[in-house]
């Protein structure tokens, strides 16, 4: 807060999340009807247990980017203030990025009623749970760690970070596969994030990657049988596909979500 380039695009952040993440959804459940929702599980999802200690990682995703960003200000000063600022910039813009699909089609997904810890009561009481695809958590931490990894790398320190860059790796990865275990999303919303991530900046965010992200997610994971790890890693990578082709095939420049909308679409809606 003491930056002042850095302390306006924390507010245009906040702003943003303010705006086009709670704001969007808190008007939605006040305007039922306004805004088609679909419920997008699926039966894969049963395969993976529902796993409550998991919420203190799930809950880390906003606090995961701050910590890089005041690594890269403790490491780097005010001379990268700019740099950075543009970095938080880019955090705030993925709220409204997402947000050109939530306006036209929300989502859900069933999540138990678990109220037996404290933060989950947090989470009933204050998500309405409706913008499940694109997944913002998703989005948020994987964007976070590309981001930071291109930072170093423009200023030719990847190598000497090589262990922040993979913690933030394996920080992306957990809070990704958190969301699957406290039930707040469906194997379907990862590769839509995954997917948008690549519409909002393909060239931090490649299809190799995406893949390769994928084949990681849950290797690390008890609980889940290897053969439903095989087949959930196969579907994701497949739906994934499936999205980034149809924008692909599209003979004119398309909206980027509209895969992900024609998907909702054929999803069953619950309002």
């Amino acid at each position: 807060m003491k930056h002042k380039k850095i302390r306006q695009a924390g507010l245009r952040c906040l702003g943003r999340a303010l705006r086009d993440f709670f704001g969007l959804q808190y008007w939605a459940v006040l305007h039922r009807g306004k805004i088609p929702v679909s419920q997008v599980d699926h039966p894969l999802d049963q395969e993976i247990p529902f796993v409550p200690e998991k919420v203190n990682i799930y809950l880390d995703f906003v606090f995961f980017w701050i910590r890089s960003v005041g690594f890269l200000l403790d490491r780097y000063g005010p001379s990268a203030e700019e740099e950075i600022a543009a970095f938080v910039d880019s955090m705030g813009r993925l709220y409204s990025f997402a947000a050109e699909v939530y306006r036209h089609n929300l989502s859900t997904t069933q999540r138990p009623r678990y109220l037996k810890h404290p933060r989950f009561i947090l989470i009933h009481f204050l998500d309405p749970h409706l913008m499940c695809i694109p997944s913002l958590h998703v989005m948020v931490v994987v964007h976070a760690w590309k981001q930071f990894e291109a930072f170093l790398n423009r200023h030719e320190d990847q190598e000497l970070f090589t262990s922040h860059i993979q913690e933030l790796h394996q920080g992306a990865r957990a809070i990704s596969a958190s969301i699957l275990f406290v039930k707040q999303h469906s194997i379907n919303c990862v590769p839509a994030a995954l997917y948008a991530l690549t519409c909002y900046d393909e060239s931090l965010w490649s299809a190799e990657e995406a893949h390769d992200f994928i084949e990681e997610l849950l290797t690390e994971e008890p609980g889940i049988s290897p053969e439903a790890k095989e087949n959930i890693q196969q579907f994701m990578k497949k739906q994934y596909d499936s999205f980034l082709q149809e924008k692909r095939n599209s003979q004119v420049t398309p909206f980027w979500g509209k895969p992900l909308l024609d998907f909702l679409q054929s999803q069953p809606r619950v309002r």
